[in-house]
């Protein structure tokens, strides 16, 4: 006696598996070309780096080169459409992670103890105390509040870019 597959139970066995199929060959094939759809956001910079907290990808861009004191542009979706040009160093404090901040101080980017004041004004208009403590351990009393945070704002602003 001879079973019967009727088409359409075939077709709803079969279907699910090609679409798996086409599925995985499309993600191979855009990576293949440089395109890669789950590696989540990538760095295109040190400051980006820097504010994603990815330290690993700030140390290959440091010892590529690159400037922690110069200013780079950074996506929206890194920091905020209102910060779209950072330095490395005030990228950093968008990670909100006291690491990063001891990672470019023991690189030597943070060389002058004018440069640590004003990252610790930075830190304190973000309310990042940990960093605070870490660069300004007697306190920010130098600080105007807000300015750190306007002075990389305006950049952005002065760029014509944010909202």
């Amino acid at each position: 006696m001879r079973v019967r597959f009727p088409l359409a139970l075939a077709l709803a066995l079969l279907a699910p598996l090609c679409v798996a199929t086409v599925g995985v060959v499309w993600v191979a094939t855009g990576e293949r070309v440089g395109a890669m759809p789950f590696a989540g956001l990538v760095p295109r910079n040190s400051a980006e780096a820097a504010a994603l907290g990815s330290a690993g990808d700030l140390l290959r861009f440091l010892r590529r080169g690159e400037d922690p004191h110069r200013v780079y542009e950074v996506r929206s979706e890194v920091i905020s459409s209102a910060i779209l040009r950072a330095t490395t160093l005030e990228a950093a404090m968008w990670s909100r992670q006291l690491e990063m901040i001891q990672v470019l101080d023991r690189e030597g980017a943070i060389a002058t103890e004018p440069e640590r004041g004003a990252l610790a004004c930075l830190a304190a208009d973000l309310r990042i105390e940990d960093v605070v403590e870490y660069l300004a351990p007697e306190g920010v009393g130098d600080c105007d509040p807000g300015q750190a945070m306007e002075r990389v704002t305006a950049r952005t602003s002065a760029a014509g870019g944010g909202t």
